[in-house]
Parts: C-alpha cells; sequence; structure tokens
C-alpha cells in the first residue's frame, strides 16, 4: 500500500489534471453489478456462498504494470494490473456465475484486474501517458494479500466514489504444515 502511495504522491506532482483515487477506497472488481435492488443484491451473496467463496485459499497479489482503459486510443482510467493467480480467478469466476444468477449477461471482456489510480477527465498528451507507464514499470510493488472479499455498494459522490461494505466473506486459510 505504501508503494502505491508514494506512486500516486509522485505522478499528482508531475502528471496532468486527473482526478486521483484515495487509497482507502482501493480495491479489485470482480464483477461491477450497477444498479440492483437489495433483493438482488442477497441473492448475489446467496450465490456467491452457495458457489463456495469461503472454501477459496488466500493468496497474495503482486502487481503487473500499469494499465490503461481503454486499451487503444484515448485512456480514461489509469491504473496497476495485477497478476490473476488461482485464489483470485477462482473469486472472478464465483462472481461470474452469482451474477448470472441475478440474471446479469456475461460480460463482454476478459478479467482485467486492477487497481485504479486515477481517471481522466480531460486527454492526456502520449507523451504524459508514456511517462505513467514508464514510471510504473519501473517499480516494484510488494504483494498484497488477499484475505477477503466484499461485496459493496457504491456511489459517486463530489469527492469521490463512497464504498459501502454490504456483505464480507474472509477466505479460507491456508493450511500450515505443523513440524514434531
Amino acid at each position: 500500500m505504501e508503494a502505491g502511495k508514494e506512486l500516486v504522491h509522485e505522478l499528482r506532482n508531475t502528471c496532468p489534471r486527473a482526478s486521483w483515487t484515495r487509497p482507502e477506497s482501493w480495491h479489485l472488481t470482480l464483477r461491477f453489478l450497477g444498479e440492483i435492488s437489495e433483493t438482488d443484491a442477497a441473492t448475489f451473496a446467496a450465490a456467491l456462498e452457495k458457489a463456495g467463496i469461503e472454501a477459496i485459499p488466500t493468496g497474495e497479489l503482486r502487481g503487473a504494470g500499469p494499465v490503461l482503459f481503454p486499451p487503444r486510443g484515448r485512456p480514461r482510467v489509469l491504473g496497476i494490473g495485477v497478476t490473476v493467480e488461482a485464489p483470485l480467478e477462482a473469486l472472478w469466476k464465483a462472481g461470474t456465475s452469482a451474477a448470472r444468477a441475478i440474471g446479469l449477461p456475461p460480460e463482454g471482456r476478459g478479467f482485467h484486474p486492477h487497481l485504479t489510480l486515477a481517471r481522466l477527465r480531460d486527454p492526456w498528451p502520449p507523451s504524459a501517458v508514456d511517462a505513467f507507464r514508464e514510471n510504473v514499470e519501473r517499480r516494484t510493488f510488494p504483494a498484497w494479500r488477499l484475505e477477503s472479499c466484499v461485496l459493496f455498494q457504491s456511489r459517486l459522490d463530489p469527492a469521490g466514489a463512497v464504498h459501502t461494505p454490504l456483505r464480507t466473506w474472509m477466505l479460507a486459510r491456508a493450511t500450515e504444515e505443523v513440524r514434531p
């Protein structure tokens, strides 16, 4: 987390105007649900439980370089990519299945986990986009611990998105070898 905070601090001071995310709101989105009812949120949560979300083991998340969305053309979102390892992929699959349980169609794009650092309202010059990429590429981020999955309600506020946890699932602890 500290490495990410340092990166954002440096980028704020050297890059063009952007809407930078607050570290306390950093998260990985497994599946964006949009506007859903409380009933659908409860059904989604029940489907995650039925998929065995709490049996998914904890793991580590590792940075995988810069991401820009859309990947071609004028970027609107800047972030740090995250490698897809077995526990994260299992969570994504559970979220995809649970979304179908409330009638949402499959997403038309692949899973690209990332931490969003900034949203761009105004286009950046190509040199600034290249500088962002280079800055992220030359850094090494420590692994983050994947220990839980949270169903958030997200509300846009003038100061940024406000994420309210509706439900939290702790993932299964990896068993440690006990030596006599």
